[in-house]
C-alpha cells in the first residue's frame, strides 16, 4: 500500500459498500483506516449490521474522492475479522472517537477487520490510473 493511497484514506471521506442480508447492496459513510503489519484495517460495532453484512459476505469496497472529485480511489476486498490486541490498542490511538464510543479494547462490541485480497485503483483525470493487487 503506498503512502499516497493512505494519506488520501486519512483525508478524504471514505463510503463503504456491502451486500446486505435483504440481498441489496448497502453504502455508508465510512472511517477508521488503519495500516498495520502490511494490513489495512477498519472497526466496526458487532451489533451494527454491518457487522451482519460482513459476517455473511466477505466482498466489500470502498470509495473515496478528493475534494474537487478530480481524483478517486477504490478499494475492493475481502472482510476477514480479528481478535489482535495490539491493532485494536493502534486504532484507539489513532481515533479518538473510537475510543470514546468502545472505551476499552476489551470491549466485546468492538471489532476490527482487515481486507484480504485487495485491489486498489487510484485514479484522476489527468490520467493516473494507479492499480495495486496484494
Amino acid at each position: 500500500m503506498t503512502n499516497e493511497i493512505l494519506e488520501f484514506l486519512d483525508k478524504y471521506p471514505t463510503f463503504l459498500a456491502t451486500l446486505g442480508t435483504c440481498g441489496n447492496p448497502r453504502v455508508r459513510p465510512f472511517h477508521s483506516p488503519l495500516y498495520m503489519d502490511n494490513k489495512l484495517y477498519f472497526c466496526t460495532a458487532k451489533d451494527k449490521n454491518l457487522y451482519k453484512h460482513i459476517s455473511n459476505h466477505s466482498g466489500i469496497e470502498l470509495s473515496s474522492c478528493n475534494n474537487d472529485g478530480s481524483a478517486w480511489l477504490r478499494i475492493r476486498g475481502n472482510a476477514k475479522f480479528s481478535d489482535d490486541l495490539k491493532v485494536k490498542e493502534a486504532m484507539f490511538n489513532k481515533y479518538e472517537l473510537v475510543k470514546n464510543i468502545y472505551k476499552d479494547i476489551h470491549n466485546p462490541n468492538f471489532a476490527v477487520f482487515y481486507l484480504e485480497n485487495i485491489s486498489v485503483n487510484l485514479r484522476d483525470f489527468n490520467g493516473k490510473n494507479e492499480l495495486i493487487k496484494e
